[in-house]
């Protein structure tokens, strides 16, 4: 994969990337923090709880009141546009990359869905919860193979590698988790779910800043797969 000047597509992708993870965790605590009865618990609520427009809604056991739900399905949809926008910036015709841009878009398109079809009581009833699970599993699942396959396939720094890896990773076993665990999923269920999200958020905010600060050290063209030596020198 190459960018052509990575001082100012590359760099604009990377802020592209932190912004996604940081106006991420920064809505969703706001959205946390507006619930008063009951309070909100990042244990044993689910993300997407924050996300459920219907005040008073009890779903799988737990009573929903989010008086900023908007405020968090702006974050769900924020992070699937500017993730892909980068992908956009970074993107290449060669094939090896295909694949992983593929997962890009399955990751934005995923968690795009989770912010327009909402976790509530009455749309498990009519059927609609499914696009949400279904957006939900595909964008957890694509975004970690994504930090694992940047972590095996790209030049960047050898830390970064590897924490990507990790990342990715330690996102799939969390969802497996998740998915296995029952009496966990109900009794604190949000935490394995942001040990699989987190990661997502975590590799996209690292990533994006060592483009920026490539991009500020190194001008016109570098290329990606980045050398080690020209992100970290």
């Amino acid at each position: 994969m190459k960018v052509q000047n990575l001082s100012g597509r590359g760099r604009f992708a990377g802020a592209l990337l932190l912004l996604a993870g940081l106006q991420y965790l920064a809505l969703e605590y706001v959205t946390a923090r507006a619930w008063l009865h009951p309070t909100y618990s990042y244990a044993v609520n689910f993300i997407s709880d924050l996300g459920n427009p219907v005040a008073g809604d009890v779903f799988d056991g737990r009573m929903i009141d989010s008086p900023l739900h908007s405020v968090m399905n702006t974050a769900f949809v924020g992070q699937g546009v500017l993730f892909i926008a980068a992908a956009l910036l970074l993107a290449t015709r060669e094939r090896r990359e295909r694949l992983l841009f593929g997962l890009v878009i399955a990751h934005g398109v995923g968690v795009i869905l989770v912010g327009f079809f909402h976790e509530s009581a009455a749309n498990q009833h009519n059927g609609v919860l499914v696009v949400h699970g279904i957006g939900a599993a595909v964008a957890i699942v694509s975004g970690n193979v994504v930090a694992i396959l940047v972590g095996a396939r790209w030049g960047i720094p050898t830390w970064l590698r590897r924490t990507s890896i990790a990342l990715g990773a330690l996102g799939l076993a969390s969802f497996a988790l998740l998915q296995a665990d029952r009496p966990l999923y109900h009794a604190a269920g949000g935490i394995p779910e942001r040990g699989a999200v987190y990661t997502i958020l975590a590799f996209e905010i690292l990533l994006g800043t060592a483009l920026l600060v490539a991009g500020a050290r190194r001008a016109p063209e570098c290329p990606l797969p980045v050398s080690t030596e020209r992100l970290s020198a």
